[in-house]
Formats: C-alpha cells, sequence, structure tokens
C-alpha cells in the first residue's frame, strides 16, 4: 500500500477535487475516482488515499498509463488531465456530431494550446511536460468513453453526412466517399454505407445528373454550347467531379441533347478517372 496524505477530497459535478499535502490540486472524473483502488480515511486532521499499486497494475484505467511506477501523485495527474480533455470534448459534441478521429485531433491540438498558454508565465522548473505519446493516449481514451457512450458515433455520422450530401448536394457516390475519407471516416464504415440500397439508385442518381446540368447550363441546357465536342465534354467531366462514374455522366449528359447531331459515343475522356 502506498499512502498519499492530502489536505481536502471533496465533490462536485462529475468530479472529485483532491488537494495534496504538497499544496498539488487535482480535478478527476468521479467514474474514474470510483473506479480506482482508492480507500478514503479520516483517521486524522488529514485525509489518506490508500492505493493498491498491484489493483492499479490491473485495472481499466491503468492499462492507458503503461509506465505506472508507484508514483500515486503522477497518476493523479493522468487522470487530471483526462477530466480537463474530458471537459474539452463535452464542449466540441455538444452542438454538432463529429467523427472519432476528428474528435481526437481537436482535442490533441487544444490541450496543446492550453499547455502553451498555461507554460508562458512559469518558470523553467514549473513547466508542465507532456509527452505527445502520452496526450494522444488520454485524447484516445477519452473518445473511447465517449464513443461507448453514444456521444459519439462514426456510422451515424457518416450515415447522416451520406444521406445530406446524395439529396441536397445532389452528390455521386465517389464525390461522397471522398468527403467522408477526409472526415476521417474508416473505410469499412463507408464502404458499408454506401452498398445500401439508397445510394445505388439509378434512377435517382440519374435525376441527380440532371439536376446538376440544370443548375450549371440552365433548364434545357441553354447555357451549353451542343454543337460543340468541347462544351459537352466540360459538363460530362463536371458529372465526374461530383462523384459520378464516367459512363453514367456520358449517358446523363446524352440524354438532354440527343435531338442535336453530335454524336456523343465520340467523346472520350482519358484524363478523368471513375471514382
Amino acid at each position: 500500500m502506498i499512502v498519499v496524505n492530502t489536505v481536502e477530497i471533496f465533490s462536485s459535478d462529475n468530479a472529485v477535487h483532491i488537494s495534496l499535502s504538497n499544496g498539488k490540486k487535482y480535478k478527476i472524473l468521479l467514474k474514474d475516482y470510483e473506479n480506482l483502488p482508492f480507500e478514503c480515511k479520516s483517521d486524522s486532521l488529514l485525509e489518506n488515499i490508500f492505493i493498491d499499486v498491484k489493483k492499479i497494475e490491473l485495472s481499466e484505467t491503468n492499462k492507458y498509463f503503461n509506465d505506472f511506477d508507484g508514483d500515486c501523485v503522477e497518476f493523479l495527474a493522468f487522470l487530471s488531465r483526462k477530466y480537463t480533455i474530458y471537459r474539452s470534448a463535452i464542449a466540441k459534441v455538444a452542438l454538432t456530431d463529429i467523427p472519432k478521429k476528428m474528435l481526437i485531433q481537436k482535442l490533441y491540438f487544444s490541450y496543446g494550446q492550453y499547455l502553451k498558454k498555461a507554460n508562458q508565465n512559469k518558470s523553467a522548473d514549473n513547466k508542465i511536460e507532456l509527452e505527445p505519446e502520452t496526450l494522444k493516449t488520454l485524447c484516445g481514451l477519452v473518445c473511447d468513453e465517449f464513443e461507448a457512450s453514444g456521444y459519439i458515433d462514426d456510422k451515424r455520422y457518416a450515415l447522416d453526412k451520406a444521406k445530406y450530401l446524395k439529396e441536397y448536394k445532389k452528390y455521386g457516390n465517389g464525390k461522397i466517399k471522398e468527403y467522408l475519407y477526409q472526415k476521417r471516416i474508416p473505410a469499412d464504415i463507408i464502404n458499408g454505407i454506401l452498398d445500401d440500397e439508397f445510394f445505388s439508385d439509378e434512377e435517382e442518381n440519374f435525376e441527380n445528373m440532371r439536376n446538376l446540368l440544370k443548375k450549371k447550363y440552365g433548364e434545357n441546357l441553354n447555357r451549353l454550347d451542343k454543337s460543340d465536342r468541347n462544351d459537352i465534354q466540360k459538363a460530362i467531366n463536371m458529372l465526374i467531379r461530383n462523384g459520378y462514374k464516367y459512363q453514367d455522366a456520358k449517358n446523363a449528359v446524352a440524354d438532354f441533347i440527343d435531338n442535336t447531331e453530335i454524336d456523343i459515343d465520340y467523346i472520350e475522356n482519358e484524363e478523368i478517372e471513375d471514382y
């Protein structure tokens, strides 16, 4: 057993506040405090935290604190930093949904900025030092818990965004896939969503392409020079950039200009590949 002398222990909201006899103060999430092998006893004017090191080494929390060497104060500091990151995460997900990897990235950056600001007026001996890998671990730990609690859900986020992009932006699957990939959504989730029949409805995809053409070239394509193969190729390329396959884009443009003298079968596209 290791004993850490404390001046005070009290709870507020979702945190436990711990003041040590050396003047250090920490805030720890209630759930972390309750799950740790701490036993608080009032056997003197000071509260004492009795820590069973062996239990900590076997605990769920400690698997993220791989270098625990019995330094209980350092362990409390680790959990206190987790609390700060947790509060930041709550603020970031309160008003909008966000993918897990993006949340980790945002938390890592914001806590790094917090440390930079906190250290500005501190002497070299008092600066807060935190290894990048430890910070990544803390951010990942918080996001794992948010995911388990349903605060963040990559599949829910991806499905909502994919439907929005198809219904309102008229994007094809290629553009939707590119967007979700940029948002750091795992490939298996993206592919699983796009395999849904909602995203493979050929009639709706064709209608979406018609809407994109109308938006750019007018209701009857009156802003498109139907006698110019280059203009026709540009119209096809526009649809490809919006996520549609080359042959589907070509067919959609052909449907609009089927009464012209242009033979669209001779239009070739060697530069742009299908998504």
